[in-house]
């Protein structure tokens, strides 16, 4: 039992769910306003129309709709909508109402207290999915946690015939328990002993997957975004229709995912938190990603800054629909994209890195004129179907008649013939005084006709809008082959992990191998640069006062400094950890800090040059130097790649969070964030020809660097990842080398840096405060610009974040400038810190800093070996983190990974073996905690005893138990398998599976429905 309670699986319009007595005190919720959260009507007395109403029928619809009512309290009462900001923020009291085409409609859950959302109808048209927010009302809600609700949600779904309802989802919680103290019964209140959310788990988002499964999303996991500006962490899952077999498919997802939607040919798009490293934390894209998480790819990439796009559906045509909107302040509202879901063959799927080689967008802004934007990567074909109001964070436009303003969108649904089924509202649809948030939402519902582009709301059908509600969320009563043509999407295969794809990929193994054919295909430079700040070269300024001088670094483009294609050395792999949200409880909040709030890892310093045996260098097809590369990592870590150069300084960092599923094998990356171009062939370099041995990242970490004369070698360092860490890597070397110079008791120290100062300000030591928290100039030599801070991605005068090529302190260790100028391209004062100093006529925005002087530490002084130097600028590219302590930033906040590959889930119809394959990418897998156990005998032992101790080590973490014959008929068998690491993070697989085919291979609900009877039981019911 979870502090849930388990509600009733079944509950009809007459039978209430029962609680426990202990379970209503944890939940503190009475029983009455549970049976009036989840009353169930299969009656209601229709609304009654007036004469003249609009119906759906008078537009053409003869299908039933279901649709969210939620409540409306006039023009000058706001209202809360889910979006991007916050998922989990609604009003109480929406109903799930299904509208009939004459206008009649009944109230299918009352939400009472809580909150009906996310409706999506089955691919037989029989079954509506949602979630259910138990208790919305102030006084159910987190204050100090955003809001969110202590009580959290759940997926159901009713069977509309009959108007029963299966709960699906039952609060489950699952944190990372190495990581905190965790009673994985209670997240929200346990004992004071315990760490604790303060809040509910939320699992929401439920759509159907082709084979009879569910994709959803879900916090289960307790973490928290890196960068805030969404809350919680929301991650998809995919389940089996009877809620067995659930599991995580993207690990990567380490801010946010929502909404994953099914499409045609069997991917789920899904809307991803796009806020990774120095990039702007409002950012939403739209991925796809199959649903065992293989083969994730972007659909729409989040560089229309600082919007997001968020609300999907796909068309009959095939066609997709969007929605972009600015998140917080608009309530989901904003304009619809539509674009092909390919485009033509031979054709990148994406338009150019600039903006200005991208088509234009068409959008009408808050003044009433046409004002086209364009954005990078623009997808091929997308075009706006709403060019009369825009998405941004302002009033939509005032319309033809001079005072009504057109309103926006939200929450596009496919209908048959291509229609459109959208949410509009009238009026400003934005909460700020831009110029005016009033009326308020009056969102109703109303037929696009063929998904085309309108020019008014006027072209708009309506179908219901009562202005006592706001409607919400529609969704067509039909089959799936009523849209689309086919019963359902195309089935893709689910994870074979069978060892058919590489030599390094045995069965069952639980890692994957990564590679990309070129290093030299890159768009990594800044799409965009203000013409009259563009004075570093198409780069960003080194620090202005002109905000949005470049997209570097903030939206498109990540290159530190200038360099050349001959710069490019080596691929640095680098592992991603979540933050596990130590809400409550022991050591709770945040202990360490970093530049991005990103725990960062190297897996492997990879060189990519290559030469024959004669010394010649390789070249790829294309003519360039052979720069592919492959990789064997663990699965189920996220993880990036930053490009380095012979120093191992990062000359571009990939702001995208990566993944690999176990036994996969990805290698159709044709360069760095190369999207408008097609990719070079793997196939056809070097690391993809056949016997190209891998780099094993599984257990050492590779690192480049260079002997005594300066030759580049590189070294193994016998351990899985390499971290650094302030305290413990950085300050050592710093009072060895540095503070008998730079110290406090100098009136005048060198550089005016003092590094011997520990004491602590705002939770951050002084020798740490001057040299990566100096944002505000406090301490040495101020900047010459006229704000007087360090902006753009300078962390201070001495290290700008992630970019240690382009930072003082790698400078005056490496004995040389090395961002790719020279001191003469730009001013710079003649006394540190003094823009009167500067040449004549200079500007203060067009100033950098000079290498200067010798280099650190003087001559005369202990130097610095090579590994400490790169040590330095090793730290800088991880984000210059801080926090050593057991829950900081040494802490392992990432589950082992853990494989069951046979048997397969669902339908297994051949069962010879239990195999199971374990890893681990940073603290290591504590093998003698596998744990294996079947509700079958096993080997002479009785259904569930412990079987690990009967598997064989295959090797590569791969264990296998032969049952030495085909396990025998069974329609529902159950394998759980659990791994902890050393840090004491448990990894549980619980698999369901058969060996007989259900009466519809699986593909429909084993509820009772189709057979006759339940396979669910009520006690008592």
């Amino acid at each position: 039992m979870n502090y849930y309670g388990r509600m009733m699986l079944i509950f009809s319009p007459f039978r209430l769910p029962t609680l426990t007595p202990g379970h209503l005190a944890a939940r503190r919720l009475d029983l009455s306003s549970c049976a009036v959260a989840l009353l169930v009507a299969t009656t209601l007395s229709g609304t009654v129309l007036p004469a003249g109403a609009q119906t759906p029928a008078d537009a053409g619809i003869d299908y039933d709709i279901v649709y969210v009512r939620q409540p409306r309290f006039g023009d000058d009462t706001n209202t809360i909508w889910p979006e991007v900001f916050h998922p989990a923020r609604a009003d109480p009291g929406a109903d799930l109402v299904l509208l009939h085409p004459d206008g009649s409609e009944e109230v299918l859950v009352s939400g009472g207290n809580g909150s009906v959302t996310d409706p999506y109808v089955s691919f037989d048209g029989e079954w509506v999915y949602y979630s259910y927010f138990y208790d919305l009302r102030p006084e159910a809600l987190n204050y100090q946690r955003w809001d969110l609700p202590e009580l959290g949600a759940d997926i159901f779904r009713m069977h509309l015939a009959t108007r029963q309802v299966e709960q699906l989802t039952f609060g489950e919680f699952t944190p990372n328990t190495g990581a905190g103290n965790w009673d994985e019964s209670n997240p929200l209140n346990p004992p004071s002993e315990y760490n604790r959310l303060g809040y509910g788990i939320l699992n929401l988002g439920a759509a159907p997957v082709a084979g009879g499964k569910i994709a959803f999303t879900s916090n289960r996991n307790g973490f928290i975004p890196p960068k805030g500006f969404t809350a919680p962490t929301m991650q998809i899952y995919v389940m089996d229709e009877d809620g067995s077999n659930v599991t995580p498919i993207a690990p990567m997802t380490i801010s946010s995912a929502l909404h994953p939607t099914p499409l045609m040919d069997g991917r789920l798009m899904f809307s991803s938190h796009e806020s990774q490293g120095l990039r702007d934390r409002r950012l939403w894209g739209i991925w796809s990603i199959w649903p065992d998480g293989r083969n994730w790819a972007p659909v729409v990439s989040a560089f229309h800054g600082p919007q997001a796009f968020h609300f999907m559906t796909q068309l009959s045509s095939g066609d997709l629909v969007v929605v972009d909107y600015y998140n917080l302040n608009n309530n989901g509202f904003g304009a619809l994209y539509r674009m092909p879901v390919a485009p033509p063959p031979g054709t990148p799927a994406f338009h150019s890195a600039f903006p200005a080689d991208n088509p234009e967008i068409e959008q009408t802004v808050g003044g009433g004129f046409l004002y086209p934007f364009t954005m990078p990567f623009t997808p091929w074909g997308m075009h706006s179907i709403t060019p009369f109001t825009h998405g941004g964070d302002q009033a939509a436009p005032i319309g033809s008649d001079g005072s009504t303003r057109v309103g926006k969108f939200t929450h596009p649904s496919a209908a048959p013939g291509d229609d459109l089924l959208v949410v509009w509202t009238p009026g400003p649809a934005n909460d700020l005084n831009r110029p005016t948030p009033t009326p308020y939402y009056d969102a109703g519902l109303y037929l696009q006709a063929a998904g085309t582009a309108i020019w008014s709301p006027d072209e708009l059908a309506l179908l219901k809008n009562d202005p006592a509600y706001n409607e919400a969320w529609p969704r067509a009563v039909v089959s799936y082959a009523d849209i689309y043509g086919m019963t359902e999407p195309a089935e893709l295969p689910w994870l074979p992990n069978d060892g058919s794809l590489h030599g390094d990929l045995p069965a069952g193994t639980a890692f994957g191998l990564v590679g990309s054919s070129s290093l030299y295909k890159r768009e990594s430079f800044p799409g965009q640069v203000r013409s009259w700040a563009n004075t570093f070269d198409g780069l960003d300024a080194f620090n202005t006062s002109e905000n949005g001088q470049s997209s570097n670094w903030g939206t498109q483009g990540s290159d530190a400094g200038q360099y050349a294609d001959s710069d490019i050395w080596a691929v640095r792999v680098v592992a991603m950890e979540p933050n596990t949200h130590r809400s409550y409880g022991p050591d709770n909040g945040q202990q360490f800090s970093s530049f991005a709030n990103e725990r960062l890892r190297i897996l492997g310093e990879i060189p990519v040059r290559k030469q024959d045996t004669s010394g010649a260098t390789i070249f790829d097809p294309e003519g360039n130097p052979d720069t592919s590369f492959l990789a064997k990592i663990p699965a189920d870590t996220p993880f990036t790649f930053q490009t380095i150069d012979r120093n191992g300084l990062a000359l571009n960092i990939s702001q995208t969070w990566h993944q690999l599923r176990p036994g996969e094998m990805r290698v159709d990356c044709g360069g760095c964030h190369a999207h408008s171009q097609l990719p070079l062939s793997f196939s056809s370099t070097a690391a993809g020809a056949p016997g190209f041995e891998p780099a094993d990242l599984s257990t050492t970490t590779p690192l480049v660097s260079a002997d005594v004369s300066g030759n580049p070698i590189v070294l193994d360092v016998q351990q899985p990842v390499v971290d650094v860490e302030f305290l413990r890597d950085i300050r050592p070397i710093l009072q060895d080398h540095c503070t008998s110079c730079h110290t406090q008791s100098d009136p005048t120290p060198p550089g005016n840096l003092v590094l011997d100062d520990l004491s602590v300000e705002d939770g951050l030591p002084g020798d740490y405060r001057r040299l990566a928290a100096d944002t505000s100039a406090d301490h040495g030599y101020p900047p010459v610009i006229s704000n007087g801070t360090w902006r753009q991605t300078n962390a201070s005068r001495y290290i700008r974040r992630f970019q240690s090529r382009r930072s003082l302190l790698i400078w005056k260790l490496f004995g040389q400038r090395l961002d790719g100028w020279s001191n003469a391209e730009h001013p710079t004062e003649a006394t540190p810190g003094d823009a009167g100093t500067l040449p004549p006529g200079a500007d203060p925005n067009e100033a950098d800093l000079d290498f200067i002087g010798s280099p650190m530490p003087p001559s005369g002084s202990p130097q610095l070996t090579e590994e400490e130097k790169r040590t330095f600028a090793r730290w800088i590219d991880l984000g210059a983190p801080i926090g050593n302590g057991p829950f900081g930033w040494l802490l392992d906040d990432l589950r082992p990974t853990l494989a069951l590959s046979e048997p397969r889930p669902g339908y297994s119809p051949v069962v010879t073996a239990i195999r199971v394959g374990v890893a681990d990418a940073n603290s290591g897998v504590d093998v003698a905690s596998l744990s294996i156990t079947a509700d079958f005998a096993v080997g002479g032992r009785s259904a569930g005893a412990e079987l690990a101790d009967l598997a064989t080590h295959l090797g590569d973490g791969v264990y296998e138990i032969n049952l030495g014959a085909p396990l025998g008929p069974t329609g529902q068998a159950h394998v759980n398998a659990s791994i902890v690491d050393e840090q004491g993070n448990i990894t549980r697989v619980e698999r369901r599976f058969r060996t007989v085919p259900g009466p519809l291979d699986g593909r429909i609900f084993e509820d009772g429905f189709e057979v006759g009877t339940s396979r669910w039981s009520v006690p008592g019911g």
